[in-house]
């Protein structure tokens, strides 16, 4: 009984070690511009691009995540990609619980998170191969 409540009392004392150190980006949106999409058009269409973002809402135990792809006339279309478990490991490394099914094809198959000087960067291994880092902003 006594290392059951030792255990839990632990477990508590991480969740909101991990909280403390994510203080400032609990329940905000952060924001960052990871592809765009151009297409090849017969007469000078201005809706002929997109650029596509990925969104991260943090909370205690989870986190929210969203693609979203803007026109370039302004036309957003969201794309729930869906909640997951995260933890900040002791390396600053953002550890997310991903269910493959539901990032696959996503920006958010390949994401690698940390949180570097208060900062959160993403790396997104694209289909090339290439790593490309992405610093997520708080959305206004």
């Amino acid at each position: 009984m006594i290392i059951a409540l030792f255990c839990m009392l632990f477990c508590v004392s991480c969740i909101s070690s991990q909280v403390q150190k994510m203080k400032n980006h609990m329940h905000k949106e952060f924001i960052a511009k990871v592809g765009a999409v151009y297409e090849e058009t017969p007469d000078d269409n201005p809706c002929a691009g997109s650029e596509i973002y990925l969104t991260l809402l943090f909370d205690k135990k989870q986190v929210y995540v969203t693609e979203k792809e803007i026109s370039s006339c302004d036309k957003e279309t969201t794309k729930e990609i869906g909640t997951f478990d995260w933890e900040l490991k002791d390396n600053k490394e953002i550890a997310i619980d991903f269910i493959p099914q539901k990032v696959q094809g996503t920006y958010a198959e390949n994401l690698f998170l940390e949180l570097l000087d208060k900062q959160l960067v993403g790396r997104i291994k694209h289909v090339n191969g290439q790593i490309v880092e992405y610093i997520f902003k708080e959305k206004n």
